[in-house]
């Protein structure tokens, strides 16, 4: 388990307890980013595609692809990728950034 993002805010840090994985995301609902659980290579290449530290992503579609939107690019993912994906669901979306 290796944090692509730290919990350096309180508010960050509180709900970091609320952390889920992209696979229990709903469709259409938007999350910021908390940590990767995935392999080393896995991980660059999810920085690569701009998941980067505490990004906002939406989840476009559940199921293999799962299909999120990370800014202004919509990426696949294997589904064992996405599970190893921990987002924090906002309450109060913004557009994705």
């Amino acid at each position: 388990m290796a944090p692509i993002a730290t919990a350096t805010t309180p508010a960050l840090a509180l709900a970091a307890s609320a952390a889920i994985p992209l696979t229990e995301l709903r469709p259409g609902a938007v999350a910021r980013l908390l940590e990767t659980r995935v392999d080393a290579e896995c991980r660059a290449q999810l920085r690569a595609l701009g998941l980067t530290d505490a990004c906002t992503v939406r989840l476009c579609k559940h199921g293999e692809p799962c299909i999120i939107q990370v800014r202004t690019t919509r990426i696949g993912l294997s589904k064992a990728v996405a599970s190893g994906v921990f987002v924090i669901p906002d309450p109060d979306p913004d557009p994705v950034s």
